[in-house]
């Protein structure tokens, strides 16, 4: 991992698991796991593994334990519900602190011994011949894979909490954080990355029945959770030890009716 940017290893693999937002759907999670195979799958977490579900503190374990288990199988990105500043949530809601009193014994023990650790290691994005995989999004402030390997607050923030939208330019985000970012912003990060997709997550609302494409098709949301009233589904991409005609990224499978 170069700083806060992985370049997905796939020698062996045959595909990529892509997982969207989980937000304590721990089902679903063990839906994700039963389809990972580490003899032929690389499987991308996009963060948001906590909060609002019920089950956050076993997901987030769960992750940790297959990045523990499979190491360069498993890439876990940061979301912004990971987006803790000084000890204390940048986001509301944080379930996550009511799990962590009842289930292992204290909030700021639990914080302090696993949770600040977990989060330490997730990198801000990944990269994988042409794709480029986030939480939220991305900005103008992004010229160079430099700015994602060693990027500045302003640009992790961008990136965790950025979401597309069908205009042009930047704009301020409803959420309070990141920005707006359109269909040119995104074409011109693409050519400054050599990239021609940004898969992402963040917006389960936008991918309910499967994946969500816009921006002329560069970018793609993914949602990996019942929360919000979906079904959870995964993207599943074929590497480059599979014979195809470009990458099929509408190629889905959906987790639990």
């Amino acid at each position: 991992m170069a700083g806060k940017l992985k370049i997905i290893d796939c020698r062996g693999a045959s595909r990529i698991i892509v997982v969207g937002d989980i937000h304590g759907d721990y089902e679903a999670f063990r839906g994700v796991v039963k389809l990972f195979n580490p003899d032929r799958d690389v499987i991308v977490f996009l963060g948001d593994y906590a909060d609002r579900g019920d089950m956050g503190v076993e997901v987030i374990e769960g992750v940790n334990d297959l990045i523990e288990n499979y190491g360069d199988r498993v890439v876990a990105l940061k979301g912004n519900h990971e987006d803790y500043r000084d000890g204390e949530p940048y986001f509301q809601p944080c379930t996550l602190i009511y799990e962590a009193d009842v289930k292992r014994g204290g909030w700021s023990n639990y914080y302090n011994s696993f949770l600040k650790r977990f989060i330490g290691r997730l990198p801000i994005a990944a990269i994988y011949d042409g794709i480029l995989f986030v939480h939220g999004g991305i900005s103008s402030k992004i010229r160079s894979l430099k700015d994602l390997e060693d990027p500045t607050p302003e640009v992790e923030e961008d990136v965790l909490w950025s979401d597309p939208w069908g205009g042009f330019g930047e704009h301020p985000n409803f959420r309070g954080a990141g920005i707006l970012f359109g269909v040119d912003v995104s074409e011109s990060v693409c050519r400054a990355l050599n990239v021609n997709y940004i898969v992402r997550s963040h917006e389960p609302r936008k991918a309910l029945d499967g994946p969500y494409v816009e921006h002329d098709g560069r970018v793609v949301t993914v949602s990996t959770t019942r929360i919000y009233g979906g079904r959870p589904f995964i993207l599943s991409i074929p590497t480059e030890n599979t014979p195809k005609n470009g990458y099929e990224l509408m190629n889905y499978v959906v987790m639990i009716d």
